[in-house]
């Protein structure tokens, strides 16, 4: 009801006939542009649950025979018989060969050595799998916001990659999503490129996973993070696993971008940053740049590679001048993995990514005014690939770590890299590894309290002051 171009049928599931009769008529009515069908089948339940189920405790016999003689294959032999197409001899000659095959491959199958253990982390990623080399753009243009930036990278690649297309909530024109970043998108490359999703983040990425597989290169949006978890047994379970369990045979270079952060005060369903989530997903890259440069030239490099990626922008850096960077040319790339020293320092690392990267900027400079002491501030630029080199080299340098970053503190990224720090630099540390980073609570909605759970300047800078003088 509601979608007048939808198609419904119930059938009988066990009547191959009856079933190949509904899908072809399924298959040629959507090959004329009529439409989706949606088709009913009513099947038994042949079988338990899994294998540590015994479902005669909990199903009468009398249902279980019933079922039984539902059985597709009983009723497939009734109808050939009963048709004069095949005898039941046929049908036990074919059952013995089919049984024949299955031993045979089974046989095969128990005589293979058993794999390598030192495999087992084979096919995870296929991309990125050494840290590259950042070149500098071949050019720059002039000074653009973030939203913008992201936006070129978009039409770029399209220009470049004929088997790209774009889709999520409201990203077609003329609204072009929600903030804009997808702005004239299919109005230059058509609806069948650039085109709007329904308000169904697991469709959205379950799509992606299938087109991607069929050699299209999805770009995908997710309107807030905050809603993306309808979405995750596709991400979980589908999509970034998808190069491992089948042993490299298949990739997909799905990105999915979204949204994130708060700041703007967008209450408990617009404000999250839950990174910590997806990094936590082996298989599935995460990138959140902290400008337009850095996100321009990530974009291209998740659009350009062969891994399931997240790409996390975070909404107050959109449109903020202190975001905004000299516009690289069309074709820089920024290798993922690589932080960025955006200030040396010889007594302190600062380690953040995203907006609080110039949060922290802003703290260290005003910790040097006073104490004369110098910090050193990392942008990570990717979560994953870490760039664990960099970390572990400037706090051997200055001996002391401060992790910056706005989820939940508890069982937050920052903790990772605390343990890494502390694992891989514990005796060159001369004061503890310290956190500053979101409270464990939602984010509310009052403007007087979301300060309160979020990061603030003044918080940096006393964390930043107490580290050094410790």
């Amino acid at each position: 009801a509601g979608y007048a171009n939808l198609d419904r049928m119930e059938i009988n599931g066990s009547n191959y006939f009856e079933s190949l009769e509904a899908f072809q008529k399924a298959v040629a009515r959507a090959r004329r542009g009529e439409g989706p069908t949606v088709v009913v089948s009513q099947v038994p339940r042949l079988l338990p649950h899994s294998s540590s189920d015994d479902h005669r405790k909990y199903r009468s016999p009398e249902e279980l025979e019933k079922d039984r003689q539902r059985d597709p294959l009983l009723i497939f032999e009734k109808l050939c018989t009963e048709a004069g197409v095949l005898s039941s001899e046929d049908f036990r000659k074919m059952e013995e060969e089919t049984l024949q095959k299955i031993n045979e491959v089974t046989e095969w199958a128990e005589k293979q050595e058993d794999p390598d253990p030192s495999t087992a982390t084979r096919y995870v990623f296929a991309s990125w799998l050494e840290k590259g080399k950042e070149e500098p753009p071949k050019s720059v243009g002039e000074k653009t916001m973030m939203v913008d930036a992201l936006n070129h990278a978009l039409h770029e690649e399209m220009e470049r990659n004929p088997k790209m297309v774009v889709y999520g909530q409201d990203i077609a024109d003329p609204k072009g999503g929600v903030f804009t970043v997808t702005r004239g998108l299919s109005k230059k490359f058509g609806k069948e490129r650039a085109f709007n999703a329904p308000l169904a983040e697991s469709s959205i990425v379950g799509t992606a996973i299938g087109m991607a597989v069929h050699g299209f290169k999805p770009v995908v949006e997710i309107q807030f993070v905050d809603y993306i978890f309808t979405a995750m047994m596709q991400i979980r379970n589908e999509l970034a696993t998808l190069y491992y369990r089948s042993n490299g045979a298949y990739k997909c270079p799905v990105v999915v971008r979204t949204t994130c952060g708060g700041y703007i005060h967008g209450g408990l369903c617009h404000s999250q940053s839950n990174e910590a989530f997806f990094t936590h997903v082996a298989g599935l890259r995460v990138f959140f740049p902290s400008n337009a440069a850095d996100a321009k030239g990530l974009l291209k490099a998740a659009i350009r590679g062969d891994d399931p990626v997240l790409f996390l922008e975070h909404k107050a850096l959109y449109r903020q001048a202190f975001a905004a960077s000299p516009e690289p040319d069309s074709d820089y790339v920024l290798p993922p993995g690589i932080a960025k020293i955006l200030k040396e320092g010889e007594d302190l690392t600062v380690i953040s990514w995203g907006l609080l990267v110039h949060r922290c900027l802003e703290a260290a400079n005003k910790v040097e005014e006073e104490l004369g002491a110098s910090v050193e501030v990392l942008d990570l630029r990717t979560l994953c690939p870490l760039d664990k080199e960099a970390i572990l080299e400037s706090v051997k340098k200055t001996g002391k770590a401060l992790i910056v970053h706005e989820d939940n503190i508890t069982s937050g990224f920052g903790g990772e890299i605390a343990a890494i720090i502390s694992s891989e630099a514990f005796e060159y540390l001369d004061g503890p590894v310290q956190r500053i980073a979101g409270k464990d609570a939602p984010i509310p909605y009052s403007p007087v309290l979301e300060p309160a759970v979020l990061p603030q300047p003044e918080d940096l800078y006393r964390g930043m002051k107490d580290l050094i003088l410790y």
